[in-house]
């Protein structure tokens, strides 16, 4: 049988410890899997191009972002996310927890949550591994404590399926910053009183919610973590 070579790009939200001075407190990983990525990223480089020239910053200071969205970038991430969404190819995962819920027991930092956050994401990558795929992960950075032994690269000793694994810095990947916006608008639905004065995440959120309704579950899938059952991940 043929083999069906992916690139799976990652990136999470929000904080494993739950910070008391916001009002969000929902923490996910998510994962943008792609056949023909350097296709998709052709029709998004023009957006991201206009996204530069209208904030006036060049390429090296500029990024699509969920938290960073303001009323000057808004426009050209409903493009973005509308350029997403009439590619054909790719599929959306992610994982999620209220980190406030009663059940939960945050990591101790720092290797806590280094440890924590590897861990998740070898979770999902194995849990939505097509039959015949083997993929290439690439992730936005995370500095790995020293103290810690767990390096990001044992997801692909872990899962034989991984061909290799890479960190970069996220403003340089064009499908990392697809998971922060898909993420970021996803979870920014389960939490709305969080505030949002121009209303700019709640109309990327919403955009969101509209992709995920139109392409269905075959492309776009969110599971919450359950720490009261012993199999800690529901399917939604």
């Amino acid at each position: 049988m043929d083999i069906i070579k992916t690139f799976t790009f990652l990136d999470e939200s929000g904080a494993l410890i739950p910070i008391e001075s916001q009002k969000r407190s929902f923490y996910g990983i998510g994962i943008f899997k792609h056949t023909r990525p350097i296709q998709l990223i052709e029709k998004l480089h023009p957006i991201y191009e206009g996204l530069c020239d209208a904030l006036k910053k060049d390429e090296t200071r500029v990024e699509f972002s969920f938290k960073s969205t303001t009323k000057s970038s808004i426009e050209y991430d409903l493009k973005f996310l509308d350029a997403v969404q009439q590619d054909f190819d790719w599929e959306f995962n992610c994982l999620y927890f209220d980190t406030r819920d009663k059940s939960y027991k945050p990591p101790v930092p720092p290797i806590g949550l280094w440890e924590s956050y590897v861990q998740y994401s070898k979770m999902l990558i194995r849990k939505n591994l097509w039959g015949r795929e083997r993929t290439t992960l690439i992730a936005d950075y995370q500095k790995r404590p020293k103290q810690s032994r767990k390096l990001f690269e044992f997801i692909a000793i872990d899962i034989d399926r991984v061909n290799d694994v890479l960190q970069a810095e996220s403003h340089g990947l064009l499908l990392v910053q697809v998971v922060d916006l898909l993420l970021g608008g996803y979870l920014y639905s389960l939490q709305k009183d969080s505030g949002d004065k121009e209303g700019n995440k709640t109309a990327i959120s919403k955009r969101v919610l509209e992709i995920s309704n139109k392409v269905g579950p075959k492309k776009f899938n969110c599971w919450p973590v359950d720490w009261s059952k012993s199999s800690r991940i529901e399917r939604v």
